[in-house]
């Protein structure tokens, strides 16, 4: 009797340890949400190791001075080597220009499609593209792993001139020629911009058109603003009426106007010029045979 007993209980002991051991495998197998994260971590593993090669190699130049020329050949080589995985310029975005032609831009960055997007120098491309006159500011970020963007601030036009043998080109402030505007582009944009001719007139035309915005009954009448002598300036009005300043005392001078205008309608009148040259009168010069008309 003893014997049975003790057989059973035997047989239970190992029924249990059995038991016990498959829920100890159960428990040891992972879980659906486990295989999942052990899954993306192997996956993320050969991105991570390229976010951290980019790191390295764009801190590179910052370690030349430590390292000499080898660091420069590792930096190199390497963002060759992430070049052919896909870290390179194939995409150049510009923002900003309107005046300034695209051409204009991409061929003062100097990046040609396919160079490693590492081996591009950020700084000395700005300094490249913020050298054309008519850029005020530049900024050039890489979008990895195979975009430029270039954000550039344009000079605002002032003026349109129209220099020495039919040449166009724009004047910002100050007198600046913005070589790199379209005149053309920026004149449909803004029919209004100013026109200036001759030679030396943009370094005048900050002061003219300073005394015009002043006079804004005269000024919505300006077709040109042509410099004479390089001494003064002729206003050839939208009627062909010739208004000669003086050299100095500009301001005073269209006051004068300004007050005829008021008084007697004098720039409705059909005149061919009228001289403000003298301070103390008003020379007004008829179309010829228009006296005898009247």
């Amino acid at each position: 009797m003893s014997r049975v007993k003790q057989g059973k209980s035997q047989g239970a002991a190992r029924r249990g340890k059995g038991a016990k051991a498959q829920d100890k495998r159960v428990q040891d197998r992972p879980s659906a949400s486990s295989l999942a994260v052990r899954r993306l971590r192997r996956l993320a593993k050969p991105a991570a190791l390229l976010l951290v090669a980019a790191g390295i190699i764009a801190a590179a130049p910052k370690l030349l001075t430590l390292a000499g020329r080898g660091a420069e050949a590792i930096h190199h080589g390497a963002a060759g080597a992430l070049a052919e995985a896909g870290f390179r310029v194939e995409h150049i975005e510009i923002e900003g220009a309107h005046d300034v032609p695209k051409a204009r831009i991409l061929h003062a960055l100097d990046v040609t499609r396919g160079t490693p997007i590492l081996n591009v120098s950020v700084a000395k491309a700005a300094a490249r593209v913020g050298a054309l006159g008519a850029v005020k500011q530049v900024a050039i970020e890489r979008l990895l792993p195979d975009t430029l963007r270039v954000k550039v601030a344009e000079r605002a036009p002032i003026a349109i001139w129209q220099a020495p043998h039919d040449r166009f080109a724009l004047v910002g402030a100050g007198g600046a020629i913005l070589a790199s505007h379209d005149a053309g582009a920026a004149r449909a944009r803004d029919p209004d911009l100013p026109l200036i001719v001759g030679a030396g007139a943009p370094a005048h035309a900050d002061a003219l058109l300073a005394l015009l915005h002043k006079h804004p009954e005269i000024a919505k009448r300006v077709a040109a603003s042509v410099r004479v002598d390089h001494l003064r300036w002729n206003l050839i009005l939208k009627d062909h009426t010739t208004i000669k300043l003086p050299s100095q005392h500009v301001g005073a001078a269209l006051d004068r106007l300004d007050t005829a205008q008021r008084k007697i309608a004098l720039l409705d009148r059909p005149v061919a010029s009228i001289d403000l040259r003298l301070a103390d009168r008003l020379v007004v010069r008829p179309y010829p045979g228009t006296q005898r008309q009247e």
